[in-house]
């Protein structure tokens, strides 16, 4: 009986040997169940992409005050743009043109430089500028005034961004007008009245004061005083061969410099003589004019009053004196160029502009909705300025603009007669 019992023991290990030995050849598990949520399926992360960070370099041509102020808008620029790193760097005025030059031809130029709007065709001529049509943002292209952005053409491509323009002005000693012209005296004076003006300086009652003050170096100031006393444009001058002096109100203009150039102020100190009293005119950016008169020549305890003539400017066109963003053909970062150029040139960055620095801005729209700018330019919408382009542009105004500041440094300094001046200007125009 035992040994039945034995068996039936021995014969029920076996049968449960057998069902479970499948299972100890079975894998462990290697991780934990995750729990699937009912309703969907479970989906998988993937890792995100670092965003890619663009960097660009900018040189601007500009004094320490402007460029401090085009540093704070950058500022505000990148902390809005965090993948967009900047460079932002200063460069004399003074030497602009041969630093952008010299740059551009060693393959070194920034991504972005700020330049005369004269310059920019004759760069793009030469290869070394990327077209600009892509950094207008928005309404940016239709607002502009052909003045400003006829010179930024060239071979059916626009490669540059209007930021600014500084039209120069004349400023008048209102009490010295009075003193000397009589109190019937209003602008813009004729050739008789200026002729009149230059000889009361040479009289005791005149007090040693200038009759005109003049930067000597600067062709545009020259431009800005032939186109007051004549009240002709001068873009034209070049087409004209040796006629744009001999018997024209220009000639006069010139004649009359060099007859009364002992009180004439040929220097860059025009704004202290005005302040001081010591000049009838002189001639100033609208910048410097409207800071000065606002200031110093306006108030009720002011000693003399100073007032701003812009009659020239409806004319059908004068040296708007613009500045430019462009992009150099070496970036390899031509969007954000783009976008950092849009931000600089946009609406609210002209207005801040203009309130800090003075500069007028480059959209028409301002100039209907803006107090300051509406009766600024009351031929906006005809065929005054700034609605006209230039006569002298493309690749070669640059040569002709420097050449003419040549021959105006040796007439204000004295190496140069005014009969000599004709000469050089009839041998060396369009060569």
């Amino acid at each position: 009986m035992a040994r039945r019992k034995l068996v039936s023991v021995f014969l029920l290990l076996c049968i449960m040997v057998l069902l479970l030995s499948p299972w100890a050849d079975a894998p462990s598990p290697s991780s934990v169940p995750v729990a699937v949520q009912q309703g969907g399926a479970q989906t998988v992360q993937e890792p995100e992409e670092a965003e890619e960070i663009s960097r660009i370099t900018i040189e601007a041509a500009l004094e320490e005050q402007e460029f401090r102020a085009l540093s704070n808008m950058n500022d505000d620029f990148v902390f809005r743009h965090p993948d967009i790193q900047v460079e932002l760097r200063r460069i004399s005025p003074e030497n602009a043109y041969e630093t952008y030059r010299t740059a551009s031809e060693l393959e070194e130029a920034a991504d972005v430089m700020l330049f005369r709007n004269e310059w920019v065709a004759e760069f793009a001529s030469s290869g070394y500028l990327h077209p600009a049509d892509a950094a207008f943002a928005g309404k940016a292209l239709g607002e502009q005034f052909e003045a400003l952005s006829a010179p930024l053409k060239w071979n059916g491509y626009l490669w540059g961004v209007p930021r600014d323009m500084d039209p120069y002005v004349l400023v008048w000693n209102a009490e010295l007008l009075r003193a000397w012209l009589g109190e019937e005296a209003e602008f813009p004076l004729t050739g008789e009245q200026w002729a009149a003006a230059a000889a009361g300086a040479e009289t005791e009652e005149a007090n040693g004061a200038y009759w005109f003050a003049v930067d000597g170096q600067d062709p545009y100031a020259l431009l800005a005083w032939l186109e007051n006393y004549a009240q002709e444009r001068t873009d034209g001058l070049w087409e004209q061969d040796g006629e744009p002096w001999e018997e024209t109100a220009r000639g006069q203009a010139m004649a009359l410099l060099e007859e009364k150039r002992d009180r004439v102020r040929f220097g860059r100190d025009v704004r202290e003589a005005l302040s001081a009293g010591n000049a009838l005119a002189g001639v100033l950016p609208y910048s410097e004019a409207e800071e000065l008169v606002s200031r110093e020549g306006s108030g009720e305890q002011a000693e003399f009053k100073l007032a701003i003539d812009h009659h020239s400017w409806n004319l059908p066109y004068i040296w708007p004196r613009g500045s430019s963003f462009v992009i150099s053909s070496r970036t390899e970062a031509e969007e954000a160029a783009g976008v950092w150029i849009a931000d600089m040139t946009g609406e609210q960055a002209q207005l801040l502009h203009m309130e800090e620095q003075g500069k007028l801005p480059v959209f028409r729209s301002l100039y209907d909705v803006d107090r300051r700018l509406s009766n600024l330019l009351p031929g906006r919408s005809g065929q005054a300025f700034p609605n006209q382009a230039p006569l002298l542009s493309g690749p070669d105004a640059v040569r002709e603009l420097d050449r003419l500041g040549e021959l105006w440094g040796e007439f204000s300094g004295g190496q140069l007669t005014w009969e000599e001046w004709q000469e050089a200007w009839e041998s060396g125009t369009g060569d």
